[in-house]
């Protein structure tokens, strides 16, 4: 038994018992995994070592379980995870302990770790512990040098793999050798001569190819992107991603579908001329472009026949970039961020605007929209599938009216976490305390005189009133609520934006927004 055990299944109530240790037991799994780290597998492991504890004679009861699957943990952090965020931000008095099958299955970055080891300080002195590394000790004085040590491995584990695959990739990126993944949509891997990967064209995928393009140039009558997606889709037309998905898809059933904007995107990918690709980062965005590479001598690399001539090419982006306008992202921050919700899914809501060049010069079309992912055919998607969008002006006085109705003259207040140490300790030492003195109260002791008796007595009584009051007093951590000393009206005139949306998440104060009606959602504990 480690000293982690010790520490953590020694706690007893007044009555000498051992009080339970609530597990949190959180999963998670990336897109690529095998079945050794599957949830399933995760879970049987987690509910063993539970078992196994108890059999130790250590009061483990496991409370909950947080499934996220397909999440990556270089990725997204703990808090933002759907059901781990959920417990973390909402149902932490309800847990003392997070177990995981392995560090890395909880979190790979190192400030990511320091993110939950502050949270966990803050939060009633929650504790961690993994069902594959014993070594994992929450209690000793090193605790956090432990912990940063093993989320350094973690996070170094991560990073060899990728700096592996960029190695091999770096050494062949001026070669007429294909590094691996999936190619361009109308081409295929093949074995050459030398042994070593390269590509070639796909017959059957360069014929879709040329359909998409004759159909959207044909002269008489010619199609939108988007007519020619369905058509595609009509007759059962595997899409790029669609010829080799993955096995998560697979094992689903679901089938990717041809979309507008993916046909747009492959017609205007060079590789469709045969060049070979690299993505790099987009300066001050978080996302990647995919350009050819240019080699020193200034010259791009060829690595199969291109699929159109370049005349062909140059009259297909001409064509693409006559029927596109630009789309940004908003210059400022979205206001209100996880307070106003979409009312369908409660998922975020995003303050969009997108840009168009007029003859009058540009317009703006900013907008409040849905912007949680869903699945369609195999793809992701951004907005459910009830999703509206609003005019900001519109939506954010309503979401001020509605407030300033229900709560503008009521007294604010911020929910704050309450950590509740346990009395089971001065308890104990009042039972002993009130036993000493009843058996000085005898004929003959300290306290069996007329005169010494009422001293006693009230000894007695303070005693007494003591141990009520901590009998009384709730045990466990839990939500209180402290008043920032004026109305909701008084702060919303008063306070600046940030601070607004802080005390709304941290008291739960939900927007949810639908096409013809909005609801204001509060606890229990503001409603009047």
């Amino acid at each position: 038994m480690t000293t982690f055990d010790t520490a953590i299944g020694s706690a007893a109530d007044p009555f000498g018992r051992r009080k339970p240790v609530r597990v949190l037991v959180s999963l998670r799994i990336s897109y690529l995994t095998d079945e050794s780290t599957s949830l399933e597998r995760q879970l049987a492991d987690a509910r063993a070592y539970i078992t196994e504890k108890v059999s130790h004679g250590l009061n483990w009861v496991e409370v909950g379980t947080a499934r996220d699957a397909h999440v990556s943990a270089t990725k997204q952090h703990p808090m933002d995870r759907a059901e781990l965020g959920h417990w973390l931000k909402e149902r932490a008095p309800e847990f003392d302990l997070i177990l995981f099958w392995k560090l890395d299955r909880f979190i790979r970055k190192v400030t990511d770790m320091q993110d939950m080891l502050r949270w966990a300080d803050g939060h009633g002195k929650k504790t961690f512990a993994s069902v594959t590394e014993p070594i994992f000790d929450m209690t000793g004085p090193f605790q956090h040098v432990i912990i940063s040590l093993f989320s350094v491995l973690a996070e170094m584990e991560a990073g060899n793999t990728s700096l592996r695959v960029k190695s091999f990739r770096e050494s062949i990126r001026e070669q007429q050798r294909w590094p691996g993944g999936m190619p361009a949509y109308g081409f295929e891997v093949c074995r050459g001569e030398d042994g070593a990967a390269h590509l070639r064209q796909n017959p059957r995928q360069v014929d879709v190819i040329r359909e998409i393009a004759k159909r959207l140039l044909a002269k008489d009558s010619p199609e939108t992107a988007a007519e020619i997606a369905n058509a595609l889709n009509s007759r059962k037309e595997p899409t790029p991603r669609g010829t080799r998905p993955s096995r998560r898809i697979a094992d689903s059933g679901r089938e990717y579908a041809w979309t507008a904007a993916g046909i747009r995107k492959m017609l205007k990918s060079e590789a469709l001329m045969g060049w070979k690709m690299e993505s790099r980062p987009v300066s001050g965005k978080k996302y990647y472009e995919t350009v050819p590479i240019i080699k020193e001598n200034g010259s791009k690399i060829r690595m199969a026949e291109p699929i159109f001539t370049d005349e062909e090419w140059k009259t297909i982006q001409a064509h693409l970039s006559e029927r596109s306008f630009p789309v940004s992202p908003p210059i400022n921050v979205t206001p209100f961020l996880d307070v106003v919700l979409c009312g369908y899914c409660r998922g975020k809501m995003r303050l969009h605007v997108s840009r168009r060049e007029t003859k009058n010069g540009r317009k703006e079309y900013p907008k409040f929209r849905c912007v949680s992912p869903r699945t369609v055919g195999g793809r992701t998607r951004y907005g459910c599938e009830d999703q509206a969008s609003w005019e900001p002006g519109r939506l954010l006085a309503t979401f001020e009216h509605h407030l300033m109705e229900r709560f503008g003259d009521i007294e604010a207040e911020e929910r704050i976490y309450v950590v509740v140490e346990g009395h089971g300790t001065r308890m104990r030492e009042i039972e002993e305390l009130v036993s000493v003195i009843m058996t000085d109260m005898e004929p003959g002791r300290r306290y069996g005189t007329a005169l010494t008796r009422p001293q006693a007595e009230r000894m007695l009584d303070k005693l007494n009133a003591e141990y009520e009051f901590l009998h009384e007093e709730p045990t466990g951590d839990r939500w209180e609520y402290r008043s920032l000393g004026q109305t909701w009206r008084q702060l919303w005139e008063s306070a600046e934006v940030p601070e607004l949306e802080r005390l709304m998440r941290k008291n739960g104060v939900q927007f949810l927004c639908r096409r013809n009606s909005f609801e204001l959602f509060v606890p229990e504990r503001l409603k009047v």
